[in-house]
């Protein structure tokens, strides 16, 4: 049932309300039990198919993009990074990598705009992990202005093959970036999820 289809007779307020109330609670319920795995576990949840039914990978197999692309014979793609393995082994070749570029990005376009519970990003495991030292998480709608966008918080650990779990709040949006603000770096980013619901139609 939908949420226009449950009304009963509520004024568009009253739906309204009713309405985000609902999709809050699925929300965090889903969000809940993903930080519960996650923590327990510290790893990607790719690598955990138990979260199937609980909660949705939007990121993976969508559209990305980024800066640059690191010249190499292993080619760091940006779809690497929502290709569905979180094995953070450069060679194995399936992390992001751009060029030594002035505040490098990536970001994913999930298709349509979602309440975003949560962002997990797995770093890099055989080099290098401290290059995301300072990166930030925005969700919104503005690809021009990515900085704009709501910021959901900063890479915290930059440890080897690290995997860090951001949340942003249920804040509604179709892109997730990842950027190093302020300096010249290296980006390379190994696997991205994100998770969250279709939010309900405001009236």
């Amino acid at each position: 049932m939908t949420c226009q289809e449950s009304g009963g007779g509520k004024s568009p307020r009253e739906l309204a309300k009713a309405c985000n109330e609902g999709r809050m609670v699925k929300l965090w319920v889903g969000l809940l039990t993903t930080l519960t795995i996650l923590v327990g576990h510290g790893e990607a949840s790719a690598c955990k198919p138990e979260l199937d039914g609980y909660v949705q990978n939007l990121a993976q197999g969508r559209p990305t993009f980024q800066s640059s692309v690191y010249s190499h014979p292993i080619v760091g793609l940006a779809s690497n990074a929502v290709d569905g393995s979180c094995n953070g082994d450069w060679y194995a070749k399936s992390c992001i990598h751009t060029n030594n570029d002035l505040e490098p990005w990536w970001y994913v376009d999930l298709g349509d705009r979602y309440g975003i519970g949560a962002v997990v990003m797995k770093n890099r495991g055989d080099c290098c992990g401290e290059r995301l030292d300072g990166a930030q998480v925005y969700v919104g709608n503005d690809i021009a202005d990515p900085k704009s966008n709501f910021y959901c918080g900063p890479i915290t650990d930059t440890s080897l093959g690290s995997v860090n779990t951001i949340s942003c709040y249920g804040y509604e949006g179709q892109y997730v970036f990842i950027i190093i603000p302020g300096r010249q770096e290296y980006l390379h980013i190994c696997e991205v999820e994100v998770f969250g619901i279709k939010g309900c139609p405001m009236r």
